[in-house]
């Protein structure tokens, strides 16, 4: 279905078996969040060898909260793009997001592990003032040259203290896009420079977008940072350039919540709190919904 001036741009996500479930819970905060509004939203799911249980649990969940939503398969990552730590090769779906819809102009990405909590709407309508990406600035590499992100930036003739975008949430004018070859030279980043890679497909999209991005309102990306601060010896290396205290006022008037990092709230260890509650309040609705 391609976009007009009446219906939103859809919602999109990429998942391997890995993140089957938490893209469900996913779905649950969506619903919660537009109640009576959910039939207006549109989920596209990026299906990268999802198993068919998988799919059956995600379309059952869907019918029964009322969300449009379509499963399509994605094509495999290419192994030279480098993987580490707690990502698989899913981490790179969303570069893929040209080639498997080609029949949208604009949409959302989210990553599955976001927690939404406002409407969504607002965000869907928003100008893009012409550039390729809607994101907000990463709150703990918030710029390049004072982080870990984009090893060799130098060499890369990236400029110290440029602004370096989140890739967990985009708002993507996929016209746009394919006008500046963005995905092209985020995938020619990848095969090219691996060794220059420390986040990823975020990487490769900073370095493919130029600083030619829209900065969305922090509260459409906001990182659960009060979990992280509470664990022993936890250090917060970018207060110059966002502080602490400023990110964790920015969770009471969070739309969107993003437990980036390898620490999920999902796991039986996360750190006890308000945001560990509000998400199980969803996943445990996921559980609930499989008892039926």
């Amino acid at each position: 279905m391609t976009t007009t001036a009446t219906t939103l741009p859809p919602l999109v996500c990429g998942v391997d078996d890995g993140y089957a479930r938490p893209l469900r819970t996913l779905m649950q905060s969506i619903a919660a969040a537009h109640r009576s509004a959910v039939t207006e939203l549109r989920l596209i799911v990026l299906d990268q060898q999802i198993s068919k249980a998988n799919r059956s649990a995600i379309l059952r969940d869907a019918d029964r909260i009322g969300l449009r939503t379509e499963l399509r398969p994605a094509p495999l990552t290419d192994p030279r793009y480098p993987v580490s730590d707690w990502v698989s090769g899913a981490v790179y779906l969303r570069l893929a997001i040209p080639e498997v819809i080609p029949d949208e102009r604009r949409v959302l990405y989210l990553d599955a592990d976001t927690m939404v909590l406002g409407d969504l709407r607002p965000l869907l309508r928003q100008s893009l003032d012409g550039r390729p990406i809607g994101a907000v600035r990463d709150p703990q590499n918030p710029v390049i040259g004072r982080g870990i992100q984009l090893p060799g930036w130098e060499e890369l003739g990236v400029p110290y203290g440029r602004d370096y975008f989140n890739s967990g949430v985009m708002l993507i004018d996929l016209d746009r896009c394919g006008e500046l070859g963005i995905f092209e030279r985020s995938r020619q980043f990848l095969s090219e420079h691996p060794d220059k890679v420390r986040f990823w497909d975020q990487d490769a999209l900073n370095w493919a977008v130029v600083d030619n991005w829209y900065r969305l309102e922090r509260r459409w990306n906001t990182f659960a940072m009060s979990p992280q601060a509470e664990q022993p010896g936890f250090v917060h290396y970018a207060e110059a350039d966002s502080p602490l205290a400023q990110l964790l006022e920015d969770e009471r008037t969070a739309a969107l919540v993003h437990f980036a990092g390898p620490d999920k709230p999902w796991q039986e260890d996360y750190p006890a709190g308000i945001l560990r509650d509000s998400y199980h309040r969803f996943h445990d609705g996921v559980s609930r919904g499989e008892r039926r």
